[in-house]
C-alpha cells in the first residue's frame, strides 16, 4: 500500500498501540500522541517509522505543537485516527461530575480539537478520518451511560463530518468497536471482584461469546485508511462480536 503519514491518539496501549506499531511495519510514518511519555517511547521503540509527541489531547496548544511537528517534520498529514478515550464504569449515583467532564474533554472535545486542527493538512492531503467508538451506543450498559453517551456524539459527529468534507476529498469512517481486551477497563476504581463481575456480564451479551483483540481492530483500520476503500465515507464498522445485534 502507499506509504501514508498517520496521526493517531492514545498510542501508549491497548488498541491504540497495537494499530501504530501494525501501521508502522506496513510501511507507514506513525506519529502518536498521548500523555505518557514512558508510554509513547515503549510503543515507538525499536520502530523506525513510528514516533511520539507528548501532547494532551484536552490542551488546544498541545495539538496545535503536534500538528506544527508533523507539518514541519513531514509537510503532510493523510490519516488522523482518534482512538484515545476514556471509559469509566460508574453507575449513575455514584457518578463524579469531574469524571464526566474528563470523559467529554477526552473523547468529544478532544477529538473534536484534533481534527479541526488537522484539517489544512487533511484537505491538502484528500486525506481521511477514522473514530473509535463503541458498540454501547446502540446497546447500552446502565453502570457505563456517559462512556456510552459521548461516542454517541462521536458517531453523530462522524456522520455530519462525512457530509461536510467530501467536498475537500476527505473521506470520515467510524469503528464501532465491542468489548476489547484492552487496558482501559482498568482505569476504574473498581474493585478486583466488581471487574470480574463487570467483564461476565459485558462477555454474556456477546454472540460470539468472547472478548476481542486489538489486532481485529487494526485489521479494519488497515482496510479503511487503504486506497481500496476510498470510495467508503460516513460508514460504521462494527468490530464488536454481535455484541449491538
Amino acid at each position: 500500500m502507499n506509504q501514508k503519514v498517520i496521526l493517531l491518539t492514545g498510542g501508549g496501549s491497548g488498541i491504540g498501540q497495537v494499530t501504530a506499531q501494525t501501521l508502522a511495519r506496513d510501511g507507514h510514518r506513525v506519529i502518536i500522541v498521548g500523555r505518557n511519555e514512558d508510554a509513547l517511547a515503549a510503543t515507538a521503540q525499536g520502530i523506525d517509522s513510528l514516533e511520539y509527541v507528548v501532547a494532551d489531547i484536552t490542551n488546544s496548544a498541545d495539538i496545535a505543537a503536534a500538528i506544527a511537528h508533523i507539518q514541519q517534520r513531514h509537510q503532510r498529514l493523510d490519516v488522523v485516527i482518534n482512538n484515545a478515550g476514556m471509559a469509566p464504569v460508574q453507575p449513575l449515583e455514584g457518578l463524579d461530575m469531574a469524571d464526566f467532564d474528563r470523559v467529554y474533554a477526552v473523547n468529544v472535545r478532544g477529538l473534536v480539537d484534533v481534527t479541526r486542527q488537522a484539517l489544512p493538512l487533511l484537505k491538502a492531503s484528500r486525506g481521511s478520518v477514522i473514530n473509535l467508538s463503541t458498540s454501547m451506543v446502540d446497546n447500552p450498559i446502565g453502570t457505563m451511560s456517559v462512556y456510552s453517551s459521548s461516542k454517541a456524539a462521536v458517531n453523530h459527529l462522524s456522520q455530519a463530518w462525512a457530509k461536510d468534507l467530501a467536498r475537500h476529498g476527505v473521506r470520515v469512517n467510524y469503528m464501532s468497536v465491542g468489548p476489547i481486551e484492552s487496558p482501559i477497563y482498568d482505569k476504574t476504581d473498581q474493585t478486583e471482584e466488581e471487574r470480574q463481575a463487570h467483564i461476565k456480564a459485558v462477555t454474556s451479551n456477546v454472540p460470539l461469546g468472547r472478548f476481542g483483540t486489538a489486532d481485529e481492530v487494526t485489521s479494519v483500520t488497515r482496510f479503511l485508511i487503504s486506497d481500496q476503500a476510498s470510495y467508503i465515507t460516513g460508514a460504521d464498522y462494527a468490530v464488536d462480536g454481535g455484541f449491538r445485534l
